[in-house]
């Protein structure tokens, strides 16, 4: 026998190969170019649901849009998305996709904005000047909640790892929801602003509370450590940017 021919393989042996192999369950990391799209229409999405809640397009809905919470989610979903059955690259991806959503989502909010005032002038250049400055800041804050959702999502890390990086993407989100609460009662007089506040703080709380049913002790325990971790130095981070904004003329609540 030429020792070019091979011998016939086992029966069954394919079918053992492909079950050392299995094909990754829950389907297929989404595209990259679907990830971006998504993203932009997050953000146009936000900068549309700014502008209308701005209005008072429902009861409530002026003190809804203060909330920089929602923006907050949005972005975690941006990273979810990119995220989704994909390695530590989709961590990347989740810093990108998180990154247009709530720093494209600003330049949305003041470009209708303009649109729908006839801004002209004075007013136009101040709400260019603003979206800059928000968007700016956005695409850094999105970023790090693009990641913290692509984390949540992520197939990194071995089953142990994903236990813990799973729990703190929750309980960061929670936490920022919480601390950002904090902040606001803390400058907050009103009465419908305090009481939306105390809604974002308890949704942060009950975010991390239900993410934890039915979960291992890893989950929880970096649930609950990046949830108090987070919820104590977020307050000092928004206030931080929201008086650094103040300073090229924002006058938000």
């Amino acid at each position: 026998m030429a020792t070019s021919d091979r011998l016939p393989s086992p029966p069954g042996a394919a079918r053992r190969g492909r079950a050392q192999h299995p094909p990754a369950r829950g389907g297929r990391p989404v595209p990259v170019l679907l990830v971006l799209v998504v993203a932009g229409l997050l953000a146009l999405g936000l900068g549309v649901m700014g502008r209308t809640t701005n209005d008072g397009a429902f009861r409530g809905a002026w003190e809804f849009s203060r909330l920089g919470g929602p923006w907050l989610v949005v972005a975690f979903v941006a990273g979810v998305v990119a995220g989704w059955r994909r390695r530590a690259g989709g961590l990347a991806l989740g810093v990108v996709a998180g990154a247009i959503a709530i720093g494209c989502g600003s330049l949305a909010y003041y470009a209708l904005s303009v649109l729908w005032d006839d801004a002209v002038g004075a007013e136009a250049r101040r709400a260019v000047k603003l979206g800059v400055g928000w968007g700016a800041a956005g695409t850094v804050i999105g970023g790090v909640l693009g990641a913290t959702g692509a984390a949540f999502a992520t197939r990194a890390g071995g089953r142990r790892g994903r236990a813990w990086l799973h729990g703190a993407a929750i309980g960061t989100l929670g936490g920022l929801l919480m601390g950002e609460s904090i902040a606001l009662l803390w400058v907050w007089d009103g009465v419908g602003l305090r009481a939306m506040a105390t809604l974002e703080g308890l949704a942060g709380v009950a975010l991390v509370v239900l993410g934890c049913v039915g979960r291992g002790w890893r989950f929880i325990v970096a649930a609950l450590l990046a949830a108090a971790v987070v919820a104590t130095v977020a307050p000092i981070a928004t206030t931080l940017v929201r008086e650094t904004l103040r300073q090229i003329g924002w006058a938000g609540a």
